[in-house]
């Protein structure tokens, strides 16, 4: 893995090395837990010797520190969703949305360290600190989006901004967490799209219609067999036979019969 095989682009600061590691690492997790996020049990994912790790972190420590860099980068490509001007109010919420799910769905080997960063980062103060502001700074968003479409006229008046902020990050975990169980069964794209509409028919204005453009399904092309012609071997085994058989007929009505 590399800048080149993730959304970052540049922002991917590790090398294919490194990167391979940190993803047997966040592997580990989703499969058992950070607890055994060990030296040994990275090693044998990544299929290296323990000493190798060394060589690119300080200890299981740096792996860590390393492993959180990649949440803050999920995070803040989450929250830069938020900010495309190509819609407003619950449309821009329901478009950011969308590109979440459409993350996770890409990205199930980091399963772990995206939906569940407390667990992982709690022994670490200035780590669980930061987790803090990654989760205050995907409420800010969630809520400016709703504070645009209550000006504009999109919520019903029922709606309270902080409540229906909270419910929105809760669904949205809630995806996560049923993803991080089923990683190779559960669409996170499909499911939750499914669980942020129906809040989202709770809260819009009757008569308003999301301008969300919905994404192309592109069913895939069937190749119909071709019809098996028949081959020269065939055509040319063929032949003879026929000759053969003619050649018999002509024997036997030319033959001399007996007085």
């Amino acid at each position: 893995m590399s800048k080149e095989e993730t959304i970052f682009g540049d922002d991917w600061p590790y090398s294919k090395a490194k990167s391979a590691l940190l993803r047997s690492a966040a592997v580990v997790m989703r499969e058992r837990g950070p607890r055994s996020a060990t030296l040994k049990n990275i090693a044998g994912k990544a299929g290296v010797t323990e000493p190798a790790i060394f060589r690119h972190f300080d200890g299981v420590d740096g792996v860590f520190l390393s492993l959180f860099a990649v949440s803050e980068l999920f995070y803040g490509k989450f929250v830069e969703g938020f900010k495309d001007t190509e819609y407003s109010g619950l449309d821009r919420l329901e478009s950011s949305m969308d590109k979440i799910f459409a993350i996770l769905k890409d990205y199930p080997d980091f399963a772990y360290i995206i939906a569940k960063p407390d667990p992982i980062y709690r022994q670490y103060p200035k780590l669980k600190a930061m987790v803090e502001k990654l989760d205050a700074s995907m409420r800010a968003a969630v809520l400016d989006c709703l504070k645009e479409a209550k000006s504009a006229g999109q919520l019903i008046a029922a709606v309270e901004q902080e409540s229906f902020a909270t419910a929105l990050i809760g669904a949205l975990f809630q995806v996560m967490y049923a993803w991080l169980e089923n990683v190779g069964g559960y669409d996170p794209r499909k499911e939750g799209k499914k669980i942020i509409n129906a809040l989202f028919a709770l809260a819009r204005k009757p008569g308003l219609e999301s301008k969300v453009v919905k994404p192309a399904v592109v069913k895939p092309s069937v190749t119909k067999p071709s019809a098996a012609k028949p081959t020269t071997t065939k055509a040319s085994a063929a032949k003879p036979s026929a000759e053969k058989s003619k050649a018999t007929k002509t024997a036997k009505a030319t033959k001399t019969p007996k007085k």
